[in-house]
């Protein structure tokens, strides 16, 4: 008997992972991407010598990675390091232009600094946000 087929449409991360799980479980995979590259948003673009990443600025939920690479008996370490950036990165308005810091508290001061407030209310968004994360991650996936 031959193996279930499937066809995944678009290799960014969630098709190359339903494509890698379908295949653990003995499905014959083909994945179509409209680009010359895999990878999504995630991907990089060459042009004029320069390499542009079209993808995310932030490296969210590293636990997902973790958790995926697993499955298939690697760790994330295996294949790329992170590296930290201070200042995290740039921000640029017409005139004028800020560093934002990795250190929290560098960022709560710089955030106290533009409005007062402001450092106290990014603490109670991200209370609430880890408290949606961890219900989301736990509930839902």
């Amino acid at each position: 008997m031959s193996a279930k087929k499937a066809v995944i449409i678009g290799s960014g991360f969630s098709g190359l992972s339903a494509a890698c799980f379908m295949a653990k479980q003995g499905w014959s995979v083909t994945v179509i991407e409209k680009h010359s590259i895999p990878g999504g948003r995630a991907r990089k673009m060459e042009a004029a010598g320069f390499t542009f990443d079209m993808g995310p600025s932030w490296y969210w939920m590293p636990d997902v990675f973790e958790r995926f690479f697993s499955h298939f008996g690697h760790r994330v370490e295996d294949y790329y390091k992170l590296i930290r950036l201070d200042p995290s990165y740039r921000v640029y308005w017409k005139n004028s232009e800020v560093n934002i810091p990795a250190n929290y508290t560098e960022l709560t001061q710089l955030f106290e600094s533009i409005e007062p407030g402001s450092g106290n209310q990014l603490d109670v968004f991200l209370k609430e946000a880890a408290y949606k994360y961890k219900t989301g991650m736990q509930n839902l996936f």
